[in-house]
């Protein structure tokens, strides 16, 4: 979804305190990176209609949201990052810049190295990222291991996402008679350029240390099964990369959903 930008590289392995200067991604070399899996937002927009995966504004002006991602199988370098999560959360989404904000929750199971390789590949994708153009990176409040559970049923219909104590969420997608997902879009999204609709059953979020806290159960909620590679990013066929917050695919937008055959809406 939006932005979420920090110094991640340098202090990969501790929780860090404080609004963090953003540092653009160029100023350490980024490696190559292929990943898939699995991820899950939730946000405060109105169930089934969120206008940010259009290029719109937030609903609400704000978009208190959760962007976790479920790593497969992948790496980033010759770091493998198997069964590996990660969560983002904050203020997302905003006109006003100087209203956004995150926390970046790193999978406790990780290796130093592993953790490492993550921060740079997020790092990376999120300083691509552009919701309104010329907007500044993202300040993180807190960044450190936590964790986090990610869990897919067999069916592949009902997901869960566990921070004890801080983050809970739970979402359901429907499946037409042939199984597919019922409601697919074309979206701007850090992990696909299409995802699917789901109900949001369970979206609470407190963090006492970032003085945070809400309850968005019941709003806006959507799944993707990402395949997504440093070269997409670099080539730029992310339509995250090119947005302007006018509530119309831009021209360039335009050409990534015509290249691809995307659905425009």
């Amino acid at each position: 979804m939006r932005r979420t930008v920090g110094v991640l590289a340098a202090i990969p392995f501790l929780c860090v305190f404080g609004v963090l200067g953003a540092q653009k991604s160029d100023q350490q070399p980024v490696q190559d990176f292929e990943i898939e899996g699995v991820g899950l937002f939730q946000c405060q927009c109105t169930a089934f209609s969120c206008p940010c995966q259009h290029n719109g504004a937030p609903t609400h002006g704000t978009c208190f949201a959760a962007d976790v991602a479920h790593i497969k199988s992948g790496h980033y370098g010759k770091v493998k990052l198997d069964g590996l999560n990660i969560a983002m959360v904050g203020d997302l989404v905003d006109a006003k810049s100087d209203r956004l904000f995150a926390t970046l929750y790193l999978d406790d199971k990780a290796s130093p190295e592993q953790r490492d390789a993550l921060s740079k590949m997020v790092q990376y994708m999120n300083d691509q990222y552009v919701a309104l153009p010329g907007e500044p990176a993202m300040p993180f409040r807190k960044i450190g291991p936590a964790a986090l559970e990610f869990s897919e049923s067999a069916d592949r219909t009902t997901y869960g996402v566990t921070i004890p104590g801080i983050l809970e969420e739970k979402a359901i997608l429907k499946r037409d008679s042939a199984g597919n997902p019922a409601s697919t879009i074309t979206a701007m999204d850090d992990w696909s350029n299409v995802v699917h609709n789901a109900q949001n059953v369970d979206f609470r979020y407190h963090d006492p240390e970032v003085d945070k806290s809400w309850d968005e159960s019941g709003d806006y909620a959507n799944l993707k099964y990402f395949h997504l590679t440093k070269k997409m990013y670099d080539e730029k066929q992310m339509l995250g990369e090119l947005g302007d917050m006018s509530g119309t695919w831009t021209p360039a937008q335009m050409e990534i959903i015509r290249k691809q055959g995307l659905r425009e809406k």
